[in-house]
């Protein structure tokens, strides 16, 4: 029998495993501060993106000396990329 197996069986084959252990305490640390930090904000969801963006236009506009834009309220509408606004619905689906 080679050294390398009586490490392995005498009882001191894991000492290996401590490192996958650490990392394994690692990733439930990192998850349950994930958990705790949507427990303590919740779901800030896209109204936020968009009043942000709202805000952020309104000033460089003010700003730049641009005309005001309607700022966009609809739901359904927030959720869809800008790029895609435009773009004919029956087109897509056909």
């Amino acid at each position: 029998m080679s050294s390398h197996d009586e490490k392995i069986h005498s009882g001191g084959g894991y000492f290996h495993m401590k490192g996958v252990a650490l990392s394994i305490l690692v990733m439930g640390v990192s998850l349950a501060a994930i958990i705790i930090a949507y427990v303590m904000f919740g779901h800030i969801g896209p109204s936020f993106s968009s009043e942000r963006i709202n805000v952020q236009q309104a000033e460089l506009r003010k700003e730049y000396g641009l005309p005001v834009q309607e700022v966009i309220r609809n739901q359904s509408v927030l959720l869809t990329p800008p790029s895609l606004r435009d773009v004919n619905q029956t087109a897509t689906s056909g």
